[in-house]
């Protein structure tokens, strides 16, 4: 039941997203074509142009906000629809159906997680994508690649330091935050009016509570920050009490949700 319940949940959310993600695509081949043309002008420092100096201004500028702007904008859609099908899927009316599936809460939440961790890894794989074919065409894979190697040095710079368990610690803060949103929604039905800003309000009273608890905790542990690059890490997390500390949060976020969509849940 579980893998419909997933099944479903993407094939609600992976026709408006896959149409994004063609959009990004094609404003970052036409942002990267410019820059060709650009490049290419300047190299041959041509007397007369074909396009004028004000059109081609122009064109880049927009071009360059627009493919800024679709990237970004990409990011918050994908949290957007994540929560936008967490919200009217189970504590709107529909979450009236929803629970009275032969499902436990337990799979629904469940399945809400798998899903949007998808929808996550789908989206940073298109960014990613997105700079290789930019590379391709303005030739400057080599750039492209230098700059791997530079975030295989950050990562091996930090893995040695932490060990593979930073990389563990980085994949439970991603759990941790998603199923801390979802918890705060759950939250939120708790109240009798304003029911998303008791959602909002209690998101930013857990991340408020969180970073004084780190930053209280880090000074009564002594961590301090070290190494060459290490200290980016540091800033993150990156040990054993961090990734337990994050994954008994998550158990929380997780069951503690479940149990008020079905015992105390007031469905709109």
């Amino acid at each position: 039941m579980l893998r419909k319940l997933v099944k479903y949940d993407l094939k609600a959310n992976y026709l408006c997203l896959l149409v994004c993600y063609a959009v990004y695509i094609v404003l970052t081949i036409a942002f990267s074509l410019n820059i060709k043309g650009i490049i290419r002008e300047e190299t041959a420092q041509t007397a007369s142009q074909i396009v004028p100096e004000a059109v081609r201004i122009f064109m880049t500028v927009s071009l360059t906000i627009l493919w800024g702007g679709s990237m970004i904008g990409l990011l918050i859609l994908t949290f957007v629809l994540i929560i936008h099908r967490f919200y009217t899927n189970l504590v709107s009316d529909q979450g009236y159906l929803s629970l009275t599936l032969p499902v436990s809460t337990r799979q629904h939440m469940l399945s809400k997680l798998i899903s949007g961790l998808l929808f996550q890894f789908l989206t940073l794989v298109v960014i990613v994508a997105s700079f290789i074919i930019m590379g391709g065409i303005i030739d400057i894979l080599p750039i492209v690649s230098r700059f791997g190697e530079l975030l295989m040095y950050i990562w091996e710079e930090v893995t040695d330091y932490y060990g593979l368990i930073y990389g563990l610690d980085m994949l439970v803060g991603i759990v941790r935050g998603l199923l801390m949103i979802y918890f705060s929604i759950c939250v939120g039905q708790l109240f009798n009016k304003h029911k998303i800003w008791g959602a909002i309000g209690t998101y930013l009273g857990l991340l408020i509570v969180l970073e004084l608890f780190v930053g209280i905790a880090a000074l009564i542990l002594g961590i301090t920050p070290s190494g060459d690059l290490v200290w980016l890490a540091s800033l993150m997390g990156g040990s054993w009490w961090s990734l337990i500390s994050k994954a008994a949060q998550a158990a929380v976020y997780f069951f503690l949700g479940a149990w008020i969509l079905e015992k105390k849940a007031n469905l709109e």
